[in-house]
Order: structure tokens, then C-alpha cells, then sequence
């Protein structure tokens, strides 16, 4: 069974826990956001499900409830930002305004983030730039989870990467994935429910094929495309850890551990503004343009159409807007813990479905 709970309310609630956390007000409604706004593009591995996770780093000095966010601007398109370890959310959102802001003033605006931490889904951050008519590109390393083509035990992290733009349309083009084959998130979330994995996503200890999610949690992801996807991870590396003095490969910490050291990891930003290209009005013809001739694609057998990146999360949050978030029994039993430990009232229940 699943609960389809009111948006508004779940922000709410996971407002409040982060507030009785010890977050400042401000950072604890854009981090509620951040996971009630992937819970309503259909992302439930990046949403609600971990708000335990984060309360319990706050807890344990994994993520810093009160950070001093330190900047330092490097060059007229760059800045370096020290995120001491606040929540990821925090500092992503950061970094990324302040990329628009420089390329309102140069075209280009780049910005690494170390000390950074696990900020969710990236998609957030890339269409942050899209609110202001520009292109955003970001990536952050992570803990390591992928084994490169020929081994059996992680290297290098999962090492998302997002890209958005603008259109005129209702919704930005819109990518996000990781380079893994499958995201740790994904894999934790069917874990829980006792599910198998696809096959060819990830590797047991041994470096045997496994569906099972428990073995690949403690073995290892493959990357997506082979090779492809490793050179991808490895760029990321370089750009959101290397180039931004983060934590690198095995030293950057496991944000869902129980040991109380923050990931250290990094995050890096680029924005682009049309106005130093082509111009804006052109920009968004051409992109038009574009999209409208991959929706006129002759379609496959069978298929009902032909979308392009972000379009499905757009439809799916205005569904979800209306008739709610589906929460899973596993989910909502971690919402109730909460609520009995924080003294929050759990979020609104508009119905409940079989799952």
C-alpha cells in the first residue's frame, strides 16, 4: 500500500525536522524543497525517503546544521566556495546563484565547491540557471560505488551529472544521471523493498554479475555505456574534485555511514548566458526548433511518443501536484519515527492506494 500525501504538507514536515535539527530557517525550507521537489518529479530515490539520512548526519557531525559558508572570487568568471560541510543543498543552491550572477555580468560563470556534501538530485541546481534564461551545468563526486571496466571494487563515485536550458515552453531540457548504471540511491530504495536489480548494473564482492541490491551495495556499480560512462565519472572527478581541492576517490566519506565524517566531497557549477552567444530570442527559436523536431520523430512500433529530457518530470509534478506523492509503507513508517521523536505532526494523507 502506498499513501498519496498533500506536497505542501511534506514540505512542511521535513521543514520542521530539519528546523528541530538545528538548521537555520532559511536552509531548512530550500533542503525540504530539494526533496519534496524530486518526490514530485518522480524521484523517490532523492527525496523524502532520505530526510532520515540527513537528520542523521546533522546528528552525528557528518553535515554542519550552522556553517560558514566562505567564498573566494578567483578571476572574473570564477569563484571558489567553502561549503564547511553544510547541508549539500545549501551550498549547491549557492553555487549556483552565484554562477548566474557572474554570467549576467560575463557571459560565463564557474564556480567549485569543496567541503560540499550530498545535495540530492542535480537537477535542481542545472534548471536554477534556466529561471534566469541561461544554461547550467553541474557534477559532484561522490563516495566511491563504481568499478572501472576490468574491476571488481569501487574507485571512483557514482558522479552525477546534470545539464539544463532554457525554452518557451513549460518546462527546460533537462538531463540528470549518474554515470553509474544505476544510482546507489535507486539500488537502497529496492533494497528496502526486497526487489532484484536489472541485469548488468552492478557486481558482488567477487566481480560476479549480481541483482541483488544487498551484494552490490557491498560490491560494486558498473558504469553506464562500458568505458564511455567510466571516462565520463572520471571527468567529473576531476572537475568537482581535483579542480576544486575536494576529497578525491577514497577519501571521500560515505554520507549515509554511521561514522560521523563528512563526505568532504565537491561540486561544480557553469552557467552560460545566450546573450554572449547567439542572443537569447534566437537561442530559445533555435532550441524550439530543436525540440520540435524530435517530437516529430517517426515513432517505433508501439511507441505512444517521442519526449525529450525533463519533459516526463514536468508532467509528472503536475500530476502529483494535484492528487499527491505516493509514499511507500517503508517511507512513511520512517516519517512516523520522526514525527514521534520531533513532536511534528505527520504530513496530510489525501488517500491511500494499493501499491
Amino acid at each position: 500500500m502506498q499513501r498519496l500525501v498533500a506536497p505542501a504538507s511534506l514540505h512542511a514536515f521535513a521543514r520542521a525536522c530539519f528546523a528541530a535539527a538545528g538548521v537555520a530557517k532559511r536552509d531548512a525550507d530550500w533542503s525540504a524543497t530539494a526533496l519534496v521537489e524530486s518526490d514530485l518529479r518522480g524521484i523517490s530515490s532523492h527525496g523524502v525517503m532520505r530526510l532520515p539520512w540527513y537528520l542523521h548526519g546533522l546528528k552525528s557531525g557528518k553535515i554542519n546544521a550552522k556553517p560558514h559558508l566562505a567564498w573566494t572570487r578567483t578571476g572574473p568568471v570564477t569563484a571558489v566556495l567553502d561549503g564547511d560541510h553544510a547541508l549539500g543543498f545549501v551550498s549547491a543552491k549557492e553555487a549556483a546563484a552565484y554562477a548566474v550572477a557572474l554570467a549576467r555580468e560575463t557571459g560565463l560563470g564557474a564556480v567549485a565547491v569543496r567541503r560540499a556534501n550530498h545535495c540530492g538530485a542535480l537537477f535542481l541546481y542545472a534548471e536554477w540557471a534556466t529561471l534566469y534564461g541561461m544554461v547550467g551545468v553541474c557534477c559532484a563526486n561522490t563516495h566511491p560505488a563504481l568499478a572501472p571496466p576490468g574491476g571488481r571494487k569501487p574507485v571512483i563515485g557514482t558522479n552525477p551529472i546534470a545539464f539544463a536550458a532554457p525554452t518557451p515552453l513549460d518546462y527546460p531540457l533537462s538531463i540528470d544521471l549518474s554515470t553509474s548504471a544505476i544510482s546507489r540511491g535507486a539500488v537502497i530504495e529496492r533494497a528496502r523493498r526486497g526487489e532484484p536489480l536489472p541485469d548488468g548494473v552492478a557486481v558482488d564482492e567477487d566481480g560476479a554479475p549480481t541483482s541483488d541490491p544487498q551484494r552490490a551495495l557491498t560490491g560494486a556499480l558498473l558504469p553506464i555505456g562500458g568505458a564511455k560512462g567510466y571516462a565520463l565519472a572520471l571527468m567529473v572527478e576531476v572537475l568537482a574534485g581535483v579542480l576544486a581541492g575536494a576529497q578525491v576517490a577514497k577519501d571521500v566519506g560515505f554520507m549515509f555511514a554511521d561514522d560521523g565524517k563528512p563526505p568532504g566531497n565537491g561540486f561544480f557549477y557553469l552557467a552560460l548566458h545566450p546573450d554572449f552567444f547567439v542572443g537569447q530570442e534566437e537561442f530559445l527559436q533555435r532550441i524550439a526548433s530543436l525540440v520540435g523536431e524530435i517530437h516529430d520523430a517517426p515513432l517505433a512500433k508501439g511507441a505512444p511518443s517521442v519526449s525529450v529530457p525533463g519533459e516526463r518530470r514536468h508532467r509528472e509534478r503536475v500530476a502529483r501536484s494535484r492528487r499527491g506523492i505516493p509514499i511507500s509503507d517503508e517511507v512513511w513508517a520512517d516519517l512516523v519515527e520522526l514525527s514521534d521523536g520531533y513532536g511534528i505532526p505527520l504530513p496530510d494523507v489525501w488517500e491511500c492506494e494499493e501499491a
